[in-house]
């Protein structure tokens, strides 16, 4: 009977800590889910004030730093075949400097060929300590100028004064893909290409499509208006460039935390 006793109190025990446990798990499904409710509720003009505020611009500043490295390590081979193509594109058109749009931190200057004269486009001024620390980083290129900015509206670029245009993880990010690709045209020289490396939609019908659409609204909150459900491949086909080409991959090597952007795009179009 003791034993009987015993025996039952240890299994209430554990019925207890797992129904604790169970609990705990539940209340914090539950914040999520409010969370995520009330940011998808949240109106465009809340969220647009949340990451225009200056101590977001700074913290995303630091997130970027860091987050660049990883991305960096995953994309490393993509990243390489992009750059080495550079140089003869650029002298193709009789040579010039190289625009970088959404420069950011610098994490791309390590890629680009030797002598290169980049002109960096950014719009947050708290990446700017970053992208001249990664300039003196890598001194086989030059950072001619930086320029304050955003993509869609490059109105401090002159025409066709351009041999090259490089975006990296920023077509995401700009609230009219159709006028920066306008933009992008405007200022190379004939004949110039622009090369760029995205994340993307996954394919249509798929789980993570259906998740990239359902929590996108979110993602935007952490990607600095970065949208993870944009099909970037549909405003480059409509764009009039003269010619166009990509590929699409899947980055499995980007850490399982990035699901939603293991979706990637890579190639160049030509004026």
């Amino acid at each position: 009977r003791h034993y009987l006793t015993t025996r039952s109190r240890a299994l209430h025990r554990f019925l207890d800590s797992w129904y604790n446990a169970i609990m705990i798990v539940l209340g914090i499904c539950a914040v999520v889910i409010v969370v995520f409710a009330i940011t998808a509720a949240m109106s465009d003009k809340v969220r647009e004030a949340v990451i225009s505020s200056k101590i977001y611009k700074k913290g995303f500043a630091v997130h970027m730093n860091l987050f660049s490295r990883i991305h960096n390590n995953a994309v490393r081979k993509h990243k390489e075949d992009i750059f080495e193509k550079l140089k003869s594109s650029v002298e193709s058109v009789g040579g010039g400097d190289i625009l970088e749009i959404g420069a950011g931190t610098g994490a791309n200057f390590e890629f680009f060929p030797e002598g290169s004269s980049i002109i960096a486009l950014e719009p947050n001024p708290h990446m700017v300590p970053y992208l001249r620390e990664n300039a003196d980083k890598f001194p086989h290129v030059q950072l001619k100028n930086i320029v304050p900015g955003f993509a869609e509206n490059m109105d401090g670029i002159p025409d066709a004064s351009v041999a090259a245009v490089v975006c990296t993880m920023t077509l995401c990010s700009v609230s009219d893909v159709k006028a920066t690709l306008a933009e992008i045209k405007r200022v190379l020289k004939p004949g110039g290409y622009f090369y760029f490396l995205e994340h993307v939609a996954d394919e249509p019908e798929t789980w993570r499509n259906s998740f990239q659409r359902r929590f996108d609204n979110q993602w935007k909150y952490l990607g600095d208006g970065c949208s993870c459900s944009r099909e970037t491949w549909t405003h480059l086909d409509n764009a009039s460039f003269s010619t166009v080409s990509y590929r699409k991959f899947d980055l499995k090597e980007l850490t399982v935390l990035c699901y939603l952007i293991r979706p990637h795009l890579a190639g160049h179009a030509i004026k």
